[in-house]
Formats: C-alpha cells, structure tokens, sequence
C-alpha cells in the first residue's frame, strides 16, 4: 500500500490543507473564504516559504494555460493580504521580482493512506462540502473532524484487535512532526557509483550539506573524526553519546552522465530511531538546484521554524553553469588532500570553474585557497601565484561580500613577510570569514596561526581544537595545536600530537616541531637523529634544520659546531619569509652558549620580522642565560606592551 504524505502547513494563525483546499484559522477564530485562484498563489508562496517566487512562476502556476496580465496577480496578492489580516507580514513584495512568503512555515506530515476508505476525508473547496462526505461529517469541518476521525478510528481498533482481524492494516503513528534537533554530525556520503573518479561527487554533496547547514546560526556542526569515518561499525546512540549530538546526517550519492542518484537519512543520535529519509533522483545537470533541495528538506525536519533572515541565508546561492559546479566539487575534494600534485589538480579544475562561469563567486573564493596554500606551502618563489590569488579572492568579495574563503585567502595573502606580518588585519578578515562561514576550519587553522605568534596561546589552541571539531581530518590544524603546546612549554603533549599526524603532511614543519619537544623532553638522541632524517629526506627551507642542529650542539657544549650550524642556518635562510622562527632558534642556541649579545640581537630579529611571542621569550628555559641581562629586561618589557594591544584584538 502506498504512502501518500497529507499536505498540511501551519503559519502563524493558520492551518492550509493542500489536498482539501481549506485553509483556517487554529485558534478558532471565524474566518471568511477564499477566491481559488488566490489559494493556488498562496499553495505555491507557502511551498516555496522563504523563497522570493517570480511572477511568471505565480502566472505559470495559477493560469497555466491562460495569458493574463499581471495585474490579476496583483488582485490576488491583496485579497491574499486582506484573508490574512495582516499588513505585509506573511507576503513580501520584492519589487519588480515577485513575492516572498516570510513567515515561518511548519509542514505537518500526516499519512492517511492507511484509513479506511469509507473515513478517508475527501476534497472540498473551502466554500462547499463535498457531496462523497458521509452525513454524519457533512457539518463538520477542519481539525475539528480530524478529531471526530480520530475518536471514531479508536473505536474501529479496539472492535479489531478484539476480533483479531486488524493486524494486517495497523499503521505507523499518525503524525511525524520536527523533531528539534540542536546539533548534528554529517556523516560523509558513500560513493555507490563503483567509480572511485567520481569520490569528489559524494564528498562533495555531503561538503555542500554541511556549508548550508552552518548558515543556521544556532545549529551545532559536530564533525566524525577521523577513527570513525575509517570504521564504520558503530552503532549511532554510540556516536550521539561520544559526540553529545542530538542526530546524524548520513547518506549516499552515485552519478552517471545523464542522472545523479542522492540518498539521505537523518537519524535521532540520542534513540537511534530514523527520523526522515529520502531518495532524490535528478537530472545530471541540475546537481545545484538538489543540493538546495535536499539543504531545505532537511532543516525542515530537524527545525520548526527559521526565519526569514535565516532562510535567505539557507537558499542564498548563484545558480552556476553545471559543468562549472562539477569542477568545482572535483576541485574542492582535491584542495582538501593537502599534497603538491593534488593542489595542482584542484587548481586545474577550479580554473575551468571559473571559466565555465565568470559570476561563479564560491569558486573564485576557492581558487584563490588553492593558489594560495601552493604559493605559501609548496611554491614560496612562485610570485604570480600571490597576484592570481589577490585578484581571485577580491573578485570573490565583488561577487559576494558574504563569502567566507574569499576572506580566508585575502588573509593568508596579507599575512606575508612582504606586508611584514601585519597581525591585526589578517585577525579581522580571519574573524569576518568565521562570522560568515562558522564551519570554516581553515579560518580558525589560520587564526590560530596567528594567535600562536603574537603569543596568545590559549586562544590559538580554542581556535584550533574548535577547527578539529569542525573537520577532524584537517591535519594541519593538528600542526597547529603541536606547535601552539611547544610554545607552552607542553613538550610530551605537543609530541604527542605531532606525531599523529601523517607523515605526509608538511614533513619538514611537523619535524622540525616533533624535534623541538624531542630536545626540550631531554631526548636529544632522538631530536639529533629527526634532524638527520630531515636532512636526508627534504631541502632546509630557511635554515630551520640548521639552526635546530645548532642548538643541539650547544646544549652538548660544542660550541664551534654550533657556531658553524648557526651559519649555515643564516646562509639558508637569506629571503626566506618565515626566518623568525630561524632566528629564534638561533637565538636559544646563543644564549646556551652564554653569548648574550648575539642572544638578543637574534631574538630581537624575530620580533621584530613578525613572530612576537612574549609568552615564549619569558619563560623558554633555552633563554634562561639571559634573564639577568637590563637589555633582556628591557626586550620583554617592551613586547609585553605589543602582547597586552594585541590581547585587545582577541
């Protein structure tokens, strides 16, 4: 037996039945009738809630067949306006558009395929009672005969359970209304295609989901962390409980050239019982339009209500050139794997995004990510990529002053030893990208960045351990949190952490970091043999493995070869734009070897070329030489002045 869903929607004082085409008033006040074709507009702006409706849509819809001016359109609107009783409230008119209804709308599912024939409800226009109505009904009307039904449906079960001859029609509960749902993880979707080429698709829809969802400002994204989306066999009031959310999104998505096939279920994390699903099947180059489709669908069952505000920002999307949406999911899922020839493959399909679709903004936004992280992690000589990334992020901010990566990449582009790290711009549009994108893990990856170098270390690790809530598959921010717990001073923590991360990823950084903790725990055998492999294995970008040999050497006594390394370190590190972590380092080396001068010239170098960490210069212990000297007194006195103005950005 099919089951066919009951159109009902509620909205302020209202209750409209689709399917009866009644529409009344739930708090029992007498209301008047309503002209057909003003119900049809109605039917169609109370469907599309939150939507503006063209009017050719409205005239397509309510005269399908006719050629009418627009100004019965407009006669409807008012006697919709006067039904209503209110004075703009429920419709919106957006000039020379169309209209958008604003008032919060609630969809009451009700299934009355299973009733029996003799009481299912026939249809009526609200003015007339059907004839096919049994008498009995025939004065009845709205929720009231709902509850007649209801009481006479109760006695029907108790006269067949008792002889034994209802089992075979029971159904499931009458109503299925919103569950409220407060916080939720996306679990990502599986690809069911059985072409691992199109894992981007998958990735993508569930991606997609959760960028529209974070646009709810009071709906907590929860990510699946990484040992979970590997091993699946959990069961999902374990996941709720460990996670402490109150549902999960999963789902699957397979594509061929002609039809895209998405899946998706949401589950009550806190029962295990399934609260909604659907299978949507579209055309192949209408992957945009379902994404919004499915975004909607799946609000309106974990939320009562948005409002009007909320929704623009749920629905708010350029409709893109297919093709250039397709590139941009393949793009996106290749930026996301954080390597060298992945960052040129996403780069490559983001091009061809934009080119598609000159108006694509996200895309743009994205681009400019993806010119940005290989300009900044794998081609620092390359400064065309700095340019391409500027002009991408700033027409993205043309196209949409709302897009959050575009304020990303404008950030990382600022924050450069060529603008000499300038820490307070690059905090404001870190900030305005997490405002307009709070699921933007990179955001905080990037914000912390700079909270870790003007020294406020606590904040860097909110940011951080927040951004791996968010996507705990975001590795960097693991860097992030190991470097961050060094600077404190947190050596097995910050190891602990370090190495977690693969090995893959940033290499020559992470070691460097792991190396850190490793000398600083007493384990200088190990820290000495990580340098060597590091050596072996990547070029000294900047002298870091140089200096971090120096420091080494020191600590032993060996001060020639200290001294040696400390060159070498300064001879790598010529136009390097990050030489103050270097320079730092060099520093801790010199005052190990009690050369105090040397000592702070160093560390003043790496104030001063942007890395101002007041917390670390007072209490690294490899600076402990140099406590009793005025001009280090002098040094902290004046960075913890720089410390305290850049606690008033936080």
């Amino acid at each position: 037996m099919s089951l066919k869903q009951k159109e009902i929607y509620e909205f302020g004082h209202y209750r409209l039945d689709v399917d009866e085409r009644m529409i009344e008033r739930i708090d029992n006040v007498p209301s008047g009738t309503l002209h057909d074709k003003a119900f049809d507009v109605l039917v169609l702006l109370v469907k599309k809630g939150g939507h503006l409706v063209t009017k050719d849509e409205l005239l397509q819809h309510v005269w399908p067949d006719t050629i009418v001016e627009e100004n019965n359109l407009e006669k409807q609107i008012h006697r919709l306006r006067q039904f209503l009783g209110e004075g703009g409230t429920y419709i919106e008119t957006v000039r020379r558009h169309g209209y958008r209804f604003v008032e919060n709308v609630h969809k009451v599912e009700v299934s009355r395929s299973w009733l029996p024939e003799t009481l299912r409800p026939s249809v009526s226009t609200p003015s007339t009672v059907s004839e096919e109505r049994p008498a009995f009904l025939s004065w009845v009307s709205g929720w009231r005969r709902w509850v007649l039904l209801a009481g006479t449906f109760s006695v029907i079960v108790v006269v067949g359970i008792a002889a034994g001859s209802f089992r075979g029609w029971l159904p499931g509960p009458l109503t299925a209304g919103v569950v409220s749902i407060g916080s939720i993880t996306i679990v990502p979707f599986k690809n069911t295609s059985g072409d691992p080429s199109v894992d981007y698709f998958a990735e993508g829809v569930s991606d997609e989901l959760s960028t529209r969802l974070s646009q709810i400002p009071d709906l907590r994204m929860v990510a699946l962390p990484r040992e979970l989306r590997q091993n699946r066999t959990w069961e999902v009031s374990e996941i709720g409980r460990q996670l402490g959310v109150d549902g999960l999104l999963m789902g699957s998505a397979s594509r061929t050239a002609e039809r895209v096939l998405v899946s998706v279920q949401i589950v009550d994390a806190r029962t295990g019982r399934e609260i909604w699903s659907n299978t949507y099947d579209q055309d192949g180059g209408k992957v945009q339009s379902l994404q919004q489709e499915i975004a909607h669908d799946v609000v309106g069952h974990i939320r009562s209500s948005l409002s009007p505000q909320e929704l623009e920002r749920l629905s708010r999307k350029h409709q893109v050139v297919p093709q250039a949406y397709e590139e941009f999911l393949r793009g996106r899922y290749y930026l996301n794997l954080q390597n060298r020839q992945d960052q040129d493959t996403a780069i490559a399909a983001l091009e061809r995004a934009v080119e598609l679709d000159p108006n694509f903004s996200a895309a743009e936004a994205e681009l400019a990510q993806a010119y940005t992280w290989k300009h900044f992690s794998f081609a620092p000589e390359d400064k065309d990529l700095a340019e391409k990334a500027y002009i991408a992020s700033e027409k993205a901010l043309t196209l949409d002053p709302d897009s959050g990566p575009a304020y990303l990449a404008r950030g990382r582009l600022l924050w450069t030893p060529g603008n000499n790290f300038p820490h307070e711009k690059a905090i404001r549009d870190y900030k305005r990208a997490i405002q307009v994108s709070p699921n933007l893990d990179e955001a905080r990856n990037q914000l912390a960045l700079v909270f870790c170098h003007i020294g406020a270390l606590d904040e860097a690790l909110q940011q951080a351990n927040e951004g791996v809530r968010l996507n705990p598959t975001n590795n960097l921010l693991l860097l992030r949190i190991g470097q961050t717990l060094n600077s404190q001073a947190k050596y097995e923590e910050a190891l602990a952490t370090l190495v977690s991360i693969p090995a893959d990823v940033h290499p020559s950084v992470v070691g460097h970091q792991i190396a850190w903790a490793l000398y600083n725990l007493g384990r200088k055998d190990e820290a000495a043999a990580k340098v060597e492999q590091l050596m072996k294995e990547h070029p000294d970008k900047g002298g870091t493995f140089a200096s971090m040999q120096a420091v080494l050497a020191a600590s032993n006594g060996e001060y020639g070869k200290a001294e040696a390394f400390i060159r070498q370190a300064v001879e790598k590190g010529k136009g390097f734009g990050h030489f103050h972590h270097t320079a730092y380092t060099i520093a801790c080396a010199y005052s190990l070897m009690n050369k105090t001068s040397k000592a702070l010239d160093f560390l003043e170098q790496a104030a001063e070329t942007g890395f101002p960490c007041y917390p670390m210069f007072q209490n690294d212990q490899n600076l402990g030489n140099l406590r009793s000297d005025p001009r280090f007194a002098a040094f902290l006195a004046k960075w913890k002045e720089h410390w305290e103005y850049h606690r008033t950005l936080l």
